[in-house]
């Protein structure tokens, strides 16, 4: 042997981190297997191997018999003797052979045997080393994507992230660092043994372990997880110690703890709630954001009905039924919604449908007062009444409590019926009452009706009172002006124009008849109605018949 075989030996040493004495006995096991296959199946052998030296010698080795019954293991003393003098009768004799001789078929099958054994050595030892770390957070490089499916280099072993486990919209690139949770380890699988997770609760369990040192410490335990993997996560948190704030010291200071775990999960949301004994504070609490009005809890059926108002039916819902789904399983609880206006509505109706305990089929009178007599005065009562508190009751055994029970649960079963058809019915006529659609959101109808005022005889001369007092001003007499805008303050509105155009009127009759200054004041003291603003202006007026052959002559 020359020294590639050293150079060999050490490569898959250090390569598939195999133990080297592991690795001499799969060297000499290939050989011999290589050996049968040459020269039969009953054939022995001897390999000698010292990889310091690169020395690989393989020895046949017959026994020394009087009668061959083996010809492939077995050798008569004269045979023996020809190879070697010196054997004796019962002995063994080796005979060298090259591995020349082995010829093309048994080489490949000594290289077949040996690398499948040091496939099994390295299986036994990635096994050995990762089946106890099952559940914890392994980081590692991805090796390549295929279909979805990610080979992540863990170091010493090759991990499998199957597309079921990863997060939603999560996309890797070979090459890039990524961090999961092992959930199995397999010693029998044909591709990688190892499978990572990073949807898994308990993957959300760990993170929060590492970045929160109380939880890593037990100081505040985590009671239990529920997780929709890249949407919303709820986890209840409860605290050991009475100094210590469970919610508090998850979330950390600015919410730095809990933003990091945020980070590493791609901007999933996660809620923080404070874990109780008491049910009723437990489960309102895991609905939030919503604030829940009331709880009635159905123990028989391990259901609970959340009232809340119809403006917190939204929050409590969440997106796609999400919240309250998560709360669901957070609390173990089955979680039924309603508003209030509905509870209302229901109760109403379940109230007209209460049934008297004497009324129920099978009930004598005398069976009546024995229940009655401890309070059960309804079917309903009866229904939720347990089994043994009815075997208390003097006269009644098994069988009678029983055969009560399953009577009051099919009598339950046809008033919930009714109950439902009354529903039903109800919201059946609340549409059939609702408009098609909502009329207010429009808002209040900003057209107006104008109302018309009256047409007066100032609009229909209202364009020749606008020539008058035009031809007025023409005549360039201030006070006429002065006065005529006194008078019009105190009348209605149209007066000023019927005004000029009497005024013009009268100038007219002045000139035609030639009457003096006293009877055009007399004039306009009657049409002024005779009140003192009238006379002033009928004084400063009676200049008007000096200026008017001007005005004539104007026109």
């Amino acid at each position: 042997m020359n020294g590639g075989f050293v150079e060999a030996f050490a490569q898959i040493i250090r390569e598939k981190k195999v133990e080297k004495s592991t690795l001499v006995e799969m060297i000499k096991s290939s050989l011999v297997s290589a050996g049968k296959r040459k020269y039969g199946q009953n054939a022995e052998f001897r390999v000698v191997l010292d990889e310091s030296k690169g020395m690989l010698e393989i020895y046949r080795v017959f026994k020394i018999v009087d009668e061959v019954a083996e010809p492939a293991a077995e050798l008569t003393l004269p045979d023996a003797k020809a190879i070697d003098k010196g054997a004796k009768a019962g002995g063994e004799i080796e005979v060298y052979i090259s591995l020349d001789e082995f010829g093309r078929n048994a080489v490949q099958t000594a290289k077949q045997v040996l690398m499948q054994k040091v496939r099994e050595a390295e299986r036994d030892r990635i096994y050995d080393e990762y089946k106890d770390k099952v559940g914890v957070i392994v980081s590692g490089t991805v090796r390549q994507v295929d279909r979805g499916n990610i080979l992540v280099n863990l170091g010493r072993a090759e991990a499998y992230l199957p597309l079921r486990e990863q997060i939603r919209k999560e996309r890797y690139n070979q090459g890039d660092t990524i961090r999961a949770i092992i959930i199995e380890v397999d010693k029998n699988a044909k591709g990688p043994q190892v499978t990572l997770s990073r949807t898994s609760e308990q993957f959300l369990r760990k993170l929060f372990e590492q970045e929160v040192p109380e939880i890593f410490d037990g100081d505040v335990e985590i009671k239990s997880i529920a997780r929709e993997p890249g949407g919303r996560s709820k986890i209840a948190v409860h605290s050991r110690n009475d100094k210590v704030d469970a919610v508090g010291s998850c979330v950390g200071m600015k919410g730095s703890r809990v933003q990091a775990v945020v980070n590493e999960l791609h901007g999933e949301k996660i809620d923080i709630v404070s874990w109780n004994e008491g049910q009723n504070e437990f489960v309102a609490k895991a609905l939030a954001p919503a604030r829940v009005s009331s709880l009635r809890f159905n123990e028989s059926e391990h259901s609970v009905l959340a009232i809340v108002e119809d403006d917190q039916l939204s929050l409590a819902i969440g997106k796609e039924g999400q919240n309250v789904r998560l709360a669901a399983k957070l609390t173990g609880w089955k979680i039924d919604l309603i508003t209030m206006k509905e509870i209302e509505r229901r109760d109403k109706l379940d109230q007209k449908l209460q049934m008297d305990i004497s009324e129920m089929y099978g009930v004598t009178p005398k069976m009546s007062q024995k229940l009655k007599s401890i309070g059960i005065l309804t079917v309903q009562k009866l229904h939720k009444t347990p089994l043994d508190d009815l075997l208390e009751i003097d006269g009644i055994g098994e069988k009678t409590a029983q055969k009560l029970k399953n009577t009051a649960a099919e009598t339950m079963e046809e008033l919930n019926k009714a109950l439902e058809e009354l529903l039903e019915k109800e919201q059946q006529e609340t549409e059939e009452e609702k408009p098609l659609f909502d009329e207010s959101i429009f808002g209040p109808d900003e057209k107006e009706e104008k109302s018309e005022a009256p047409l007066t005889e100032a609009d229909l001369f209202k364009d020749l009172g606008d020539e008058s007092s035009g031809e007025t001003e023409e005549g360039g007499d201030a006070a006429e002006e002065e006065t005529v805008g006194e008078e019009t303050s105190e009348e209605e509105p149209g007066g000023e124009e019927i005004e000029d155009e009497e005024a013009g009127e009268e100038e007219a009759a002045e000139e035609e008849t030639g009457d003096d200054e006293a009877a055009a004041g007399g004039v306009l003291d009657e049409e002024a109605g005779g009140d003192d603003a009238g006379g002033s202006g009928a004084g400063e007026s009676g200049d008007e018949p000096e200026n008017a052959p001007d005005d004539e002559s104007a026109r």
